[in-house]
């Protein structure tokens, strides 16, 4: 993927809906697109001939006609008004989405059912970059406090349905991670150096463990082998090495440590 292409796609975004009769949601989209066309080019023609000369369902199309639109319709144009399914590498939007991916996968989650993404507070409380970066991708949030004994959350509120997908889109897991076989994005695989970056360092800041008597840090995830493989050789890339696995800790040298700045 070159710096020029937008690492979010519609179809991609169409696929985190499940409309019913539809094996792949994107069928959905382009079948609406086709009604609506249609229907402008042939304004005097009611939904039973759409239908016909379309070969869909009266049924299905006649709610469009009306002006209702499928999910992955309405997700996928609000998705567009905010930016986000247009960002490259290096427009703030894609910023944004890139920290709070991090975020999900060291500190955060998106509902199941819902799509809608929480991001707990890390030490730094509301001074917490995840949000400079909802913030940036342009979302309203509220901070949940008062969680017992668990850090406050950040969930954004407007739209929040539709950023969680963009975000699954860009491979941020859905459910519980614990349940999980989990990877890390795929778009940080040829991403610039500054996208994988911001990837770690915010990833860090969240889970980065500190230690009185050395200068290294650990991170501790209960998380499936091959992840933590890819995890720890994303690290070390972007501190230039001194980063190893070891049996259940990412170890960072003290070395490795200052070149990220201790993120801490």
């Amino acid at each position: 993927m070159s710096d020029s292409e937008s690492p979010v796609s519609a179809d991609a975004l169409a696929r985190t809906y499940s409309p019913p009769s539809y094996s792949d949601p994107v069928d959905v989209v382009k079948d609406y697109g086709r009604t609506m066309d249609y229907a402008s080019r042939h304004p005097n023609k009611g939904s039973s001939a759409i239908a016909s000369a379309l070969e869909l369902p009266r049924g299905r199309i006649r709610p469009w006609l009306d002006g209702a639109k499928p999910d992955a319709v309405r997700g996928i144009e609000t998705a567009r008004d905010y930016g986000w399914l247009e960002a490259e590498y290096g427009d703030p939007e894609f910023t944004a989405h890139n920290t709070l991916v991090a975020n999900v996968f060291s500190a955060g989650s998106i509902s199941e059912q819902y799509y809608r993404p929480s991001f707990a507070l890390n030490h730094r409380g509301e001074d917490s970059h995840v949000l400079d970066a909802l913030e940036l991708a342009g979302c309203e949030y509220r901070i949940v406090a008062d969680r017992r004994d668990r850090a406050d959350e950040a969930r954004p509120t407007e739209d929040a349905s539709v950023l969680g997908r963009v975000l699954a889109a860009l491979g941020a897991p859905v459910g519980p991670k614990a349940d999980q076989q989990l990877a890390l994005p795929t778009y940080l695989t040829d991403a610039p150096d500054d996208v994988r970056e911001t990837f770690v360092y915010s990833y860090l800041e969240n889970r980065a463990i500190e230690h009185d008597d050395k200068a290294t840090l650990t991170v501790r995830e209960a998380r499936n082998r091959t992840y933590l493989e890819s995890l720890a050789a994303l690290i070390d890339d972007v501190a230039g090495g001194g980063v190893s696995l070891g049996e259940r800790d990412i170890v960072i040298s003290a070395d490795a440590a200052r070149e990220l700045g201790t993120v801490r």
